[in-house]
């Protein structure tokens, strides 16, 4: 090949030998083999005859990353009045990701005097996004309506996409509205960027103008819209989705499969999930991440870590999103064998730990009641590398387990580093404050709020009412409320009914109630934790009716259940569970259990069950709840010089807590409880919490 373009070199014009080479350059497939083709034309003398071979150059330097090398075949060229030169050597940046580069050329472009045309804008903008700099694509776009390009259709393309790559949609939006010429790519672009905002509904919108100027979704509108969807939780709208795409086809292209799936994952429907992942001809990994987030998503941790053992047995390589996800589905379950196997295949596959998911693990094994690896994995970070969600997750971490001035500690030293504390960093403070009766101290931290320029939202006011209504002060959580700018939601008003339910103020939690069966109506808990409140009040009337209205509704209360691991294998527990050939034997120890702790003083707490059943089925009632059961079974068979770990998906109750502590005093063992809240430490017959939860 070589030899046949020296003779060309002899025999033809500049055309020909062009065009040979140009093909040459573009079969080149090894970095060495394009080095030769340059050298050659280098010392033939060639390369000086053609622009176009020069651009050539540039642009597969580019592919294979050599920016230098490709740099340095700009800077040989004459490339002074050359604005297609500049136009390929920034294209080479911007393509290849160097954006920083790519700005910097644009400016030295601009300092030679070379004029920018419709080729050079698109990809300084595309710089512009990829930098997040709005500032300096608005400064473009100037130059942009001061070149007369502010009509072209790919630099209009190209703002809107700008735009929407830094976030500034309503701007984005406006070049579109004025839009000479708008095609399908367009309405596309303006629609992704409405649903990468969060803005779903906004985007379905756009989408229904798209159609009355007789445009049709293509297979990458279909992608975008059906994100769009998902993050409304829409399922008419998905199915709709789904429909047209199988009628056009587009399930032959496997983003789509991906993007209907996640939709499904988001809207709650995990069967139609995993129909569409069970019947997808191709996977790929994002098709196995979105399949174990729908089950993570919707409270299916163990099937996510069921479906993982297929994932490793397919050809497709687990990547840092999978770890994310599947570290996301321990922390759930909050099983510590799960968790330190993850970590172990982790650092097995040489899968990369970014500080995102060092931060994600360090969340996993404190919801795994391993705080003091999450805190060694901390102190493991130099600070400098530390980010607010490292402290954030600390933090979070202390108030779970009641370490609540720990929490401030730690806070204060954030503050000391000179790190910024952001709404999250503030939410898990003021929580760690409620969980531990630091009413002073929670008070301070919501003053500073201020200073630190954090807007005061309806999660702090929720965390500041909790913390009141703990301690008792009932009045005061409630004309926080009523001091609320905006109105206070159903997670503030939930904060209040509880504390009204632990301190016994059927007034105040009617008022709560009232506001609650308001702003969510078919929220089971409301209605239980009100019934509950009347029946303490022995107010049997309003117990009957509360009862009735939920059966007429269709709530039921969410079935408790407390989980316990044993020989890697996790044995969930039902109150009142079914007596059968495994749970014959917890049932004679529950019983065993019972006896020997009312020898030492246990008087069963009967508020905790029903109040309209006869004394003798509410202590049957009582022994057997889950965690009771769970317990039973850790007694039986987990070693007694080791903890007994055991989750539970709803508050403990108060009788359940009480024989918790008498257990771990009567026999020695120490009991860790996760509930729905926090955890729980029981040792040597006291608990972590302080009997404050």
């Amino acid at each position: 090949m070589f030899r046949s373009g020296l003779n060309l070199c002899k025999n033809s014009g500049i055309f020909e030998i062009e065009t040979h080479y140009d093909r040459i350059i573009q079969s080149c497939n090894t970095l060495p083999f394009l080095t030769q083709i340059h050298s050659i034309l280098t010392t033939t003398g060639i390369i000086n005859q053609s622009v176009h071979l020069y651009a050539r150059l540039i642009i597969k330097y580019s592919h294979f990353f050599d920016l230098q090398t490709a740099r340095s075949v700009f800077n040989a060229t004459d490339h002074q009045s050359s604005s297609f030169l500049w136009n390929t050597m920034l294209r080479a940046y911007a393509n290849s990701g160097f954006s920083s580069d790519a700005l910097e050329f644009y400016s030295l472009m601009r300092k030679t005097g070379v004029q920018p045309n419709n080729y050079t804008f698109p990809f300084t903008l595309k710089s512009c996004a990829a930098n997040s700099m709005p500032t300096c694509g608005k400064l473009v776009h100037c130059e942009i309506l001061r070149s007369g390009f502010g009509s072209d259709v790919y630099v209009e393309a190209a703002l809107v996409d700008m735009y929407a790559g830094c976030g500034v949609i309503d701007d984005a939006g406006k070049v579109f509205d004025k839009m000479s010429k708008r095609d399908l790519v367009c309405w596309t672009a303006m629609i992704t960027a409405y649903e990468q905002a969060e803005r779903g509904e906004t985007a379905l919108c756009l989408l229904r103008q798209m159609y009355e100027e007789g445009f049709s979704m293509d297979w990458v509108t279909a992608v975008t819209v059906a994100s769009a969807v998902g993050q409304l939780g829409d399922v008419k709208y998905g199915r709709a989705v789904h429909g047209y795409a199988i009628h056009n086809a587009f399930f032959l292209e496997l983003p789509v499969v991906n993007s209907i799936l996640a939709m499904y994952a988001k809207c709650g429907e995990v069967e139609y999930a995993e129909m569409i992942f069970d019947c997808a001809k191709e996977r790929n990994v994002i098709t196995w991440n979105s399949m174990l987030t729908c089950y993570t998503q919707n409270g299916l941790a163990s099937e996510a870590l069921d479906l993982f053992e297929r994932m490793k047995t397919s050809n497709v390589d687990v990547n840092e999103v999978t770890a994310l996800i599947l570290v996301s589905a321990c922390s759930y379950l909050g099983s510590r064998q799960q968790a330190a196997k993850i970590h172990d295949f982790i650092l097995q596959n040489k899968i990369y730990i970014n500080l995102t998911l060092w931060n994600a693990m360090m969340d996993m094994y404190a919801k795994c009641a391993d705080l003091d690896t999450a805190l060694k994995m901390f102190t493991e970070i130099p600070v400098n590398r530390l980010d607010v969600s490292s402290w954030n997750t600390l933090i979070a971490g202390y108030g779970m387990h009641g370490y609540g001035r720990e929490a401030l500690q730690l806070f204060n030293k954030m503050k000391d580093e000179n790190f910024q504390p952001n709404h999250i960093t503030f939410t898990s403070v003021l929580s760690a404050c409620s969980h531990s009766g630091l009413v002073n101290e929670g008070k301070k931290c919501f003053s500073e709020m201020e200073i630190f320029c954090v807007t005061k939202e309806p999660k702090h006011y929720a965390c500041m009412v909790d913390m009141y209504g703990r301690a008792g002060m009932l009045n005061e959580a409630y004309e926080l409320i009523k001091d609320m700018k905006s109105h206070a939601n159903d997670e503030v008003w939930g904060a209040l009914l509880l504390a009204c339910k632990i301190h016994g103020n059927t007034k105040l939690a009617e008022v709560a109630a009232d506001n609650l069966f308001h702003l969510d109506p078919h929220h089971t808990g409301y209605y239980v934790l009100m019934s509950n409140i009347y029946a303490d009040s022995r107010n049997w009337q309003e117990v009957v009716k509360l009862r009735r209205d939920m059966k007429n509704k269709g709530l039921r209360k969410p079935a408790a259940v407390s989980l316990i691991e044993f020989n890697n294998e996790v044995h969930g527990f039902h109150t009142g569970e079914l007596l059968d050939s495994f749970t014959r034997n917890v049932y004679q120890k529950v019983e065993q259990m019972v006896v020997e702790l009312k020898m030492e003083g246990y008087v069963p707490d009967l508020s905790c069950v029903f109040h309209d059943v006869e004394d003798e089925d509410k202590h049957g009632m009582l022994n057997y709840h889950g965690e009771k059961l769970a317990l039973a079974f850790g007694l039986m068979n987990v070693d007694a010089g080791l903890p007994i770990f055991i989750n539970k998906n709803l508050r403990v109750c108060s009788d359940c807590h009480s024989v918790f502590k008498l257990i771990s005093g009567v026999y020695g063992r120490k009991i860790t409880l996760r509930d729905v809240n926090r955890f729980h430490h029981f040792a040597d017959g006291l608990c972590s919490c302080n009997d404050y939860w």
